[in-house]
């Protein structure tokens, strides 16, 4: 939806922002269901559940092709891809926690966490490739034979169905601040994703270069994920500590995307993505490693927050875009992002105090 937002735009003749809240509606829809959908995981096991969310997510996308008439609908379907989306998150988490071993958890999580990155550099690249020569609707059918073939290769691979996990319980004050942190730092990587195209234009540079540059800083971000997991691996350390130091240092790739010139914007989204948005890794192994009797519920409420700040990100950096431009926009992202680094070190303070009493 963001490296197609103009395309989309102009065949449905709507706002760039109304095609941008589409990202917004499918993760709120996400953060309605995450809480639910870590339970289910934990309850029906990681195969089942990702099997019927690539089954689901397919259809979305073939349905936009050929129902995407109206954003109406096209919002619709992206709501139903969103609750697919809530379930099949902690689901993917509970797989590693469960299929990979223990001291390769952390590059299992960084491989894990590159789907998301990988999937914007596919986007980015399908733009020139696909998308302006044959129409969004013709890419969003293409794409759709991607998570068709995720879910025949795990109906062959025949992982395990149920893990038979007791309940978990309430989460704790660690948790919940986890989830806070994971909101607001998703805020800003998550209006990067649905408005990088659009600012880059409006500082100058080209669609086609712009849809690139999302690739090439999706693909950065790849590998700055499985190379921290794999950090993570050899230093057995797995907490939200380096999670911290990442926020801060993307906060100054946001700021460098408020001026208004091609070359410190080029450098800002390229730190942004690799560092402001170079956690989700670490992170996802830190809330496992804390709660591995109940892996899947726990990435629930952790994935709350994310859903919650990746659906608000690109809400809220529309209206100060369209009010003060994106300079300004980004530059509030990067305040944003300063305070989510503030949080998660609370979550971290919180989590040691926890352990502390545990050990007592």
């Amino acid at each position: 939806m963001g490296a197609l937002a103009l395309q989309i735009r102009g065949d449905l003749d709507v706002r760039v922002e109304a095609v941008a809240a589409g990202v917004s509606v499918f993760f709120f829809a996400g953060a309605l269901g995450a809480g639910v959908g870590g339970r289910l995981a934990d309850r029906v096991g990681a195969g089942s559940a990702l099997r019927a969310c690539m089954l689901v997510t397919a259809g979305c996308l073939l349905a936009a092709a050929a129902l995407g008439g109206s954003l109406v609908v096209l919002l619709a379907l992206l709501a139903v891809a969103g609750v697919s989306n809530s379930v099949a998150q902690p689901a993917t988490n509970l797989f590693v926690a469960e299929e990979v071993p223990g001291d390769r958890q952390g590059i299992g999580f960084g491989i894990k966490q590159s789907g998301i990155p990988a999937a914007i550099v596919v986007s980015g690249v399908a733009l020139p490739l696909l998308a302006i020569p044959l129409g969004w609707r013709a890419t969003f059918a293409i794409c759709a034979l991607g998570p068709l073939a995720v879910a025949l290769v795990l109906r062959r691979r025949g992982v395990r169905a149920s893990t038979g996990r007791a309940p978990a319980g309430r989460p704790s004050r660690a948790l919940v601040l986890t989830a806070v942190g994971a909101a607001l730092g998703t805020a800003g990587p998550s209006a990067l994703g649905a408005y990088l195209v659009a600012s880059a234009v409006d500082v100058g540079i080209e669609e086609g270069t712009a849809g690139l540059l999302a690739a090439l800083g999706s693909a950065v971000s790849l590998a700055v994920r499985v190379s921290l997991g794999a950090r993570a691996d050899r230093r057995r350390a797995y907490g939200l500590e380096t999670v911290v130091m990442l926020m801060l240092a993307g906060s100054a790739g946001f700021a460098l995307m408020g001026v208004h010139a091609i070359a410190p914007f080029v450098g800002g989204a390229l730190v942004a993505f690799a560092l402001g948005w170079g956690w989700p890794g670490l992170f996802n192994l830190a809330v496992v490693a804390g709660h591995r009797e109940t892996p899947g519920s726990a990435s629930g409420v952790s994935q709350t927050g994310i859903y919650v700040g990746a659906a608000g990100g690109p809400a809220a950096f529309g209206l100060l875009s369209s009010g003060l431009g994106y300079g300004t926009a980004w530059l509030v992202v990067a305040g944003l992002t300063l305070v989510a680094a503030a949080v998660m070190w609370l979550a971290v303070r919180a989590s040691r105090e926890l352990h502390a009493l545990e050990g007592v």
